[in-house]
């Protein structure tokens, strides 16, 4: 590993009104680390991940990915550009697909390298038949998102977010809106990822994949990070009362 985090979190904070979401958290992530957020909903985990990009406006902190800082503060948000530049280096992938459904499976990889990155549509054309592949779906290249599964969409919002290429993967319990027996084939794409060395963020509910996955869990609770470690000892031995009745809730 490199010595440098790839993700740095300093002391963000989150307000919606008089609700205080995130309270002051900080995080360091390190190249090619997988970290699983857990929690009870309405922790504040969603929030955090939707911080890292600017999806959602922090109220206070400093977000830096792969050598980019972007500071917030209640005076002073940041420009436009710095928000873009930082979005680049991160892939999101959201509970809903948030796929085009007037778009095929191809054109729904490839918008955002010809929208965002300029890049020609003949040459965004292998780029997203890659990823496609990558995600096993390159039969499905020219077929609209109706006649997709839950499964196989979720996998084509993932090939879309691994083509233009970042730095940071950043998944919001990506399988939360899939039927039970769609689970496991958008868990061996993300498992395919981790084992690639693929920088992961990702708050989910499926235990066996974070204990299977993840360098780290980090329990969440009403806007702090309670306990982190490595699964082993999160799962076998929480020291915090609140992560412990948690885990006897799930496990």
């Amino acid at each position: 590993m490199n010595a440098e985090p790839i993700v740095t979190v300093e002391k963000l904070h989150k307000w919606f009104g008089l609700l205080h979401v995130l309270q002051g958290v900080s995080l360091s992530v390190m190249p090619r680390e997988v970290v699983v957020m857990i929690g009870r909903s309405g922790s504040g985990k969603s929030t955090f991940l939707r911080c890292l990009n600017f999806l959602e406006q922090p109220s206070a902190g400093t977000i830096a990915i792969d050598g980019l800082s972007v500071t917030a503060t209640p005076q002073q948000q940041p420009k436009r550009q710095q928000i873009t530049a930082l979005r680049l280096r991160t892939g999101m992938v959201f509970q809903e697909f948030n796929l085009f459904p007037h778009m095929t499976a191809i054109q729904n990889v490839i918008e955002g390298l010809i929208t965002v990155k300029k890049i020609s549509k003949d040459q965004a054309i292998p780029i997203g038949e890659k990823y496609l592949e990558k995600v096993g779906l390159l039969d499905k290249r020219d077929v609209h998102p109706i006649r997709l599964s839950g499964g196989q969409k979720q996998r084509v919002a993932i090939a879309r977010a691994l083509a233009m290429e970042p730095k940071v993967m950043l998944f919001d319990e990506p399988t939360s809106a899939l039927d039970p027996e769609l689970i496991g084939e958008v868990l061996d794409v993300m498992k395919d990822l981790a084992h690639e060395g693929m920088t992961m963020v990702v708050v989910s509910h499926e235990m066996g994949f974070t204990s299977e996955v993840a360098d780290r869990v980090l329990f969440m609770d009403g806007g702090n990070f309670v306990e982190e470690g490595p699964p082993q000892k999160i799962f076998a031995n929480p020291s915090d009362p609140r992560t412990r009745q948690f885990l006897e809730r799930v496990l």
